[in-house]
């Protein structure tokens, strides 16, 4: 049944697509395809077992979108954004009992258009809200094999205990607590002043955000930043908001560092998050670093949630990246288990269309 859905679907798209390249360019925006493939080897060993995945990364999934925008009178621009994820084999989903999922997932990540004027853009349908991405700042270049979201990797694997699971994976004791993701909603980006611009952003359930962010180039230094509040509204029983940040700085000679706090009010257990990495770009095609996080109080209260990173990034050719990590995911609780690191190698590439 899901092979035809998908298989559905890429027809829809397909006939969408051709219609649209028909359309006089009198009465259409200007349109393009684009999107990636982004695919990795991982191996895992959790203690007790030990094996290989071939995976897609969630880092940065397999997508492919649509776009298009065009420049009407009295400064007005229209554009669309139809943007699609399509995996097999997420790096967050696998585990010692699903090596191989199976049917691929597809997935609408944004169905949207878009108003811009000098007054500011105005956003309507599935999309980035405000807060989307105010944990992930990141101008390391190495942010495809390891960022602050380190359940990325490795997110629905099982902690062990003397070859026994604990009942909690890697992703129910970490994250980086970033905004409220994609939603249907309406948002609204104001016009950047000298670097700044700050956005907010309404959907259903009484979920709402706003968020302020800023990125300059000092010529010695690069840097960007963003903070953003999240209220769930009615939309979850115990998760009550979220305050995200994150800022990131590149120096003109490669060395660059990338940090996030991010904190979430929930009922009963309210769950922190700091995550640092420290980097350097070096011979124009090669990036490293090397990176820190630690969530507290998620899986349990005083439960603590660390995380340790080694990235190697090479781009050869421009939308062409090969990749290395070593991902070192660790529990510590105050009462009950002891259970074992969860040790990760993960290689692959990502190619950009």
């Amino acid at each position: 049944m899901m092979q035809k859905n998908v298989q559905k679907g890429f027809v829809i798209l397909a006939l969408i697509a051709a219609a649209m390249f028909i359309v006089s360019p009198a009465n259409a925006v200007d349109f393009k395809i684009s999107g990636q493939i982004n695919r990795a080897a991982m191996y895992v060993d959790d203690g007790s077992t030990a094996k290989w995945f071939f995976v897609d990364n969630e880092n940065s999934s397999t997508r492919f979108r649509f776009t298009g925008s065009n420049d009407f009178e009295n400064s007005w621009k229209v554009g669309i954004v139809w943007e699609v994820e399509m995996q097999s084999n997420s790096s967050d989903e696998v585990s010692m009992d699903e090596t191989d999922i199976g049917d691929i997932t597809f997935r609408e990540r944004k169905i949207e258009f878009w108003v811009d004027h000098r007054f500011g853009k105005v956003w309507l349908g599935q999309g980035d809200m405000a807060s989307n991405s105010t944990s992930e700042v990141d101008l390391s270049g190495t942010d495809v094999a390891h960022y602050s979201s380190q359940a990325d990797i490795g997110g629905s694997f099982e902690f062990q205990d003397k070859g026994e699971g604990i009942g909690i994976t890697v992703s129910n004791s970490r994250s980086n607590f970033d905004g409220l993701s994609r939603r249907d909603r309406v948002r609204y980006d104001t016009p950047k002043f000298a670097g700044f611009y700050a956005s907010g952003s309404v959907a259903g359930s009484s979920r709402w955000d706003a968020a302020l962010r800023y990125a300059g180039d000092f010529g010695w230094a690069k840097f960007a930043a963003a903070a953003a509040y999240s209220d769930f509204g009615t939309s979850s029983a115990t998760d009550d908001a979220r305050v995200s940040s994150s800022a990131s700085m590149l120096f003109d000679f490669g060395l660059n560092l990338t940090a996030s706090y991010a904190y979430q009010d929930q009922d009963n257990k309210n769950a922190w998050n700091i995550f640092g990495k420290l980097g350097y770009q070096f011979l124009e095609k090669h990036a490293a670093s090397v990176g820190w996080g630690r969530t507290e109080n998620l899986s349990a209260k005083d439960d603590k949630g660390d995380s340790f990173s080694l990235a190697y990034v090479f781009s050869p050719w421009k939308s062409v990246e090969f990749y290395g990590t070593y991902m070192l995911h660790m529990l510590n609780r105050d009462q009950g288990s002891d259970p074992d690191d969860i040790n990760i190698g993960f290689v692959g590439g990502r190619v950009k269309f």
